[in-house]
């Protein structure tokens, strides 16, 4: 066992016994008249560790030492437990003889002797971590490191392990961590490119020390382990500052907890997102207009906010006041007003938009729609000399129409104000460094309505450069529906959805699924990866092909 791993776990038993932990232990021996050994000086023979589960061990806090005379020697933290004996016993299939031993040398011993390989894994990869820098106090940035180790059992693993995890995730670009607890270990996984991947394993007697470390970062009540909570915590790393959104659930096993990484990485040109030169020119006339709306539709995780960073990007200068209304502030932009949503306070998305509205601004961004005041009021604003961003959970571009009838909008401010709704979903990008040409099965193929022989599809084998999983990155998938004169006297007479589709296709719309197909076409991704991200529903037409014509592909809906 290598130093550092020794270390770690001698701070976590030192942490786990308290002062009288020793003194309790040789009280009992004493009065009993049994044997107090010291762990940390004694062999454990691997023998006797057969004979008892880890599970077991856990349980009644006790640790096989030897066989002697065919007795099994077992340390107990509480040698008068005659269920423990009895258990033990039956097990082993041999009768017990006691040694007294302190508890929290005994879950020291317990963790060292059955979870060794699951802690080196985890410890022992600090070594290749330099430490974050982060500045305490009016920075808000929380020390990862600096902080002193919390009181709870097991603190000073928990410490090196969240540093680890979070680590490895912005290594990886991953956007979420999940930390899970299960009946004999914690489990954490990554979401990369929009996908989870096992990435770690921990002893299962970590769980309530890692989730108390994430805790105290995030400011969130360590003694509340009933109900959910939300927090966040902000780092430092190579020179800027990150944001981890915090959110614990309870579960059967313990408590789950789910960190957000935010600003992990830097905003990608609008040209980088995946658009076709059509929907660049599109999307640059909207953006070049004085006023009006243009609304990003997606489900979570489709990259809306990212699409809107870009956006923004593409038409900041020192001549433009923008600012933001946003839940939670995602990228940290120099030269724009970013202002954080709090609730609890008052500060809600309409009353942020009102207070904005007095500040001059030329570009407001808000970060969603979720009701009549917040769309009504964003609406207005695009009437009345602002260029408005903003987001709607929708399924596609048709739907946000839907949506904002639904909010109680009133058709004519809707007609009237929106110029572009852009629908997006992201799919992951075939790995450069292992591209190879490939036949898709003949049911996912027919699910697309496509040729065998149509493309020369590509997909990639798996190397290094992608973890063995084939995609590296992900490339976005549009839809961009512009609000023509049509389709705005449509919407002010309250036409029917079927009515408003109709005049989408004959307009040229351009749907999800055909952008899409175009993907595949040119190896950007694969058929199975597209299935993943879109659904395809076989009675709605997905827009028209190059010379005009409805093409007989569908509408589709977030999988």
């Amino acid at each position: 066992m290598n130093q550092q791993l020794q270390s770690v776990l001698q701070l976590a038993g030192g942490l786990q016994r308290e002062a009288h932990d020793g003194a309790i232990a040789e009280a009992l021996a004493a009065a009993l008249n049994l044997p107090r050994v010291r762990l940390d000086s004694v062999d454990v023979e691997a023998r006797a560790l057969k004979l008892v589960a880890p599970g077991l061990a856990r349980k009644h806090t006790c640790l096989p030492l030897r066989i002697a005379q065919n007795k099994l020697v077992l340390a107990m933290s509480n040698p008068l437990d005659r269920e423990a004996i009895d258990d033990v016993q039956f097990a082993s299939s041999r009768d017990v003889e006691r040694v007294v031993a302190g508890r929290g040398e005994i879950l020291e011993g317990i963790e060292k002797h059955y979870s060794a390989g699951a802690a080196d894994r985890a410890a022992g990869r600090t070594a290749a971590h330099s430490r974050a820098s982060a500045a305490a106090g009016d920075s808000g940035l929380l020390d990862f490191d600096r902080l002193d180790p919390l009181s709870s059992d097991g603190a000073a693993p928990a410490v090196q392990i969240c540093d680890v995890i979070v680590r490895d995730a912005i290594a990886r670009q991953a956007s979420d961590i999940h930390i899970e607890p299960g009946p004999r270990e914690l489990l954490v996984r990554l979401r990369v490119d929009g996908v989870l991947h096992d990435h770690l394993q921990v002893p299962r007697w970590l769980h309530a020390a890692v989730v108390s470390r994430v805790k105290i970062l995030a400011r969130l009540d360590i003694a509340q382990q009933r109900l959910p909570q939300d927090g966040r915590v902000t780092i430092a790393h190579d020179g800027r500052a990150l944001d981890l959104r915090v959110s614990t659930l309870p579960t059967h096993f313990g408590e789950k907890v789910v960190l957000r990484l935010l600003g992990s990485a830097r905003t990608p040109a609008l040209d980088a997102l995946g658009l076709s030169d059509d929907e660049t020119s599109t999307l640059d006339d909207a953006l070049r207009q004085p006023q009006g709306m243009i609304l990003v539709t997606g489900p979570t995780g489709a990259g809306k906010s990212t699409t809107l960073y870009s956006m923004l990007a593409r038409r900041q200068s020192p001549e433009v006041n923008i600012v933001t209304i946003e839940d939670p502030i995602e990228y940290q932009v120099t030269g724009i007003n970013q202002v954080q949503v709090d609730t609890k306070a008052g500060l809600t998305f309409a009353s942020s938009l009102r207070a904005i509205l007095r500040q001059d601004p030329d570009v407001i961004l808000v970060g969603e729609i979720r009701d009549l005041e917040t769309a009504e009021i964003a609406f207005q604003a695009a009437l009345t000399g602002h260029l408005v961003l903003s987001t709607l959970h929708t399924n596609g571009s048709l739907a946000a129409i839907d949506r904002l009838r639904d909010l109680g909008l009133r058709p004519l401010l809707l007609a009237t104000a929106v110029d572009l709704i852009v629908a997006q979903r992201l799919a992951r990008r075939v790995c450069a460094g292992c591209r190879e040409p490939y036949k898709p099965s003949p049911d996912a193929l027919r699910r697309l309505r496509l040729e065998p022989d149509r493309f020369e599809f590509q997909r990639g084998r798996g190397c290094a450069r992608c973890s063995q999983t084939g995609y590296a990155g992900r490339v976005g998938i549009f839809e961009m529906l512009r609000l023509t004169p049509r389709l705005k006297d449509l919407v002010t007479r309250n036409a029917s959805a079927a009515e408003i589709r109709h005049a989408t296709v004959q307009a040229g719309t351009r749907f999800l699924a055909a952008d899409a197909i175009d993907k595949i076409g040119q190896g950007l991704t694969t058929v199975e990866e597209i299935l993943r991200v879109i659904r395809i529903e076989a009675d709605e037409p997905a827009g028209c092909d190059a010379h005009g014509a409805a093409r007989p592909l569908v509408a589709v809906r977030a999988s």
